[in-house]
């Protein structure tokens, strides 16, 4: 049956070989420019069909569990969850509670007295696990071997819904978390993360997405209870999204109907391990503030036997849009032209050399070392983000340049730049779901902001329709926002906040000059 199959590919592969060996003369006589004298028999796919290989669904269980599929080939599939959580819900438990909770994953539970029984299970199926939170998801992910689904699940669901904690795994949880805060400041190549949360800080003073991710000091008052209350608030079926990636729709949905059984979860089954009161779980809308929070320190230390000069940091944020908003595309296309990296930029040429913060600043200015653009964007709210880093002498004047990049932008862009952004951006799009990981973090993450699958190609639609127009409209929108600003470093030359709120509300870099 199978020889049966196979020889209608057979046939077709000796009919290319034939013809690239009756085209070899002639193919070795042409210039690279000229196409080959091949005929291409393919048949193109009509406008308006389905694209191939999309086959997303997405099943709401009875409990409010969301489970959302798409089969993929291969011998290998991802699976996980994810939670509507992270340090943004944190208000009214000790911060830093939701890094607790992922150094916590897969350790005893109720099936496994131990992580090692955890992992041999694991290494049955030839499976890996990950745990890791943002600020507002917290993601479990397995990838493993298709005929190793139901054990895997098994494990997801019992570190999600029937752990085991004490004392001694709580305080080693701890140490890890301590180690981190201390541990990042002393990395070069962590400076981003670090940059990246004291920005959300001072865009969102003391509220939802503002809540500090790293370098928290409270949680010697976390105990075991507080981490079970926080569970029973955050993980319930309503805010969960179970995904997998490889697998088929409905044989997957009846296993998760077998494992996610919230009946049987810890905090119901033994409600004595949650704390006299809890808290209920902060749904507040993320109110943008602006604001400015600088760390005058000494990094001298970063730089002592290693290739890097003493840099300080500057970043400027602009409130942006959530991802439900009819701007969102826009933004991202806005990120996209503007790009940047750091000085070098691994991989060689073309790789982002071609936006705005390469061509305008690093080409121009040989003091930056890095300059980049990010657009963070969640369910209610946004920001969008410069960085750049230069010497200490040097960082008032990177954030001139800053703010000049998000002033000519009401000049509008070239055509051929949008283009390239454009480009640029679907080609990045689609490059990366290639990846399966990202492609299942991709899909649980939509269905749990959008309760659907969006395509792709959806996307791709929407960024080709972006105009010049498009792009004036949304850099008015930004800087119609207060400023936030970040100074880390030595930063004594570094203007201060009122000083940019005065350049971006009335357009002018004066106020930034001494």
């Amino acid at each position: 049956m199978l020889l049966r199959k196979s020889i209608p590919y057979i046939k077709i592969c000796r009919d290319i070989s034939a013809s690239v060996r009756n085209n070899k003369e002639i193919a070795q006589k042409l210039p690279l420019s000229v196409p080959l004298p091949m005929e291409n028999n393919s048949k193109s796919i009509e406008k308006g069909c389905p694209p191939m290989g999309r086959n997303s669904r997405v099943t709401r269980l009875p409990n409010g569990l969301k489970v959302c599929t798409e089969d993929t080939y291969g011998d290998f599939v991802t699976v996980g969850v994810a939670i509507e959580s992270g340090c943004r819900y944190e208000n009214g438990f000790p911060f830093g509670i939701s890094r607790i909770v992922e150094k916590l994953a897969y350790n005893s539970s109720e099936s496994f007295s131990s992580r090692d029984e955890v992992f041999a299970k694991l290494e049955e199926n030839s499976g890996i696990v990950d745990c890791q939170s943002t600020r507002d998801t917290m993601m479990y992910a397995a990838s493993c071997h298709r005929d190793g689904v139901d054990s895997v699940i098994h494990v997801l669901s019992d570190t999600i819904w029937k752990p085991i904690f004490d004392e001694q795994s709580l305080e080693q949880a701890k140490l890890t978390v301590s180690y981190e805060n201390q541990d990042l400041p002393n990395r070069i190549e962590a400076i981003e993360i670090l940059l990246t949360d004291w920005i959300h800080q001072a865009a969102f003073q003391n509220n939802t997405i503002g809540y500090p991710k790293f370098g928290n000091n409270s949680m010697d008052k976390i105990r075991v209870s507080d981490v079970y209350g926080f569970l029973s608030r955050a993980h319930t079926p309503q805010r969960m999204v179970v995904g997998g990636v490889g697998v088929g729709h409905d044989e997957f949905v009846s296993i998760i109907s077998r494992h996610f059984d919230l009946n049987k979860s810890t905090w119901t089954t033994q409600p004595t391990v949650l704390p006299a009161k809890i808290p209920e779980i902060d749904e507040s809308r993320a109110q943008y503030t602006g604001g400015e929070l600088r760390l005058d320190t000494d990094l001298t230390k970063l730089t002592i036997g290693k290739p890097y000069p003493l840099l300080s940091h500057v970043v400027l944020g602009l409130e942006g849009c959530s991802y439900k908003d009819e701007d969102f595309v826009a933004f991202c296309v806005l990120q996209s032209l503007l790009g940047g990296g750091g000085a070098f930029s691994a991989g060689g040429p073309g790789k982002g050399m071609y936006a705005r913060m390469y061509t305008e600043l690093m080409n121009r200015h040989h003091w930056i070392y890095s300059a980049i653009a990010h657009n963070h964007s969640y369910s209610d709210s946004g920001v969008f983000t410069v960085t750049a880093s230069s010497p200490p002498e040097n960082i008032n004047d990177a954030l001139i340049l800053l703010v000049h990049q998000i002033l000519q932008l009401q000049q509008g862009v070239e055509p051929t730049e949008l283009a390239r952004a454009r480009t640029q951006l679907r080609s990045h799009l689609m490059m990366n779901l290639e990846v399966r990981p990202v492609l299942f973090e991709d899909m649980v993450r939509q269905v749990l902001g959008h309760g659907d699958r969006k395509q792709p190609e959806e996307y791709a639609e929407k960024i080709e329709k972006v105009t010049n127009s498009d792009i004036i409209r949304v850099t008015e929108r930004l800087l119609a926002s207060k400023p936030s600003l970040v100074g880390y470093g030595d930063i004594k030359k570094l203007k201060d906040l009122r000083s940019l709120d005065q350049a971006v509300a009335k357009r002018d870099l004066k106020y930034l000059f001494n």
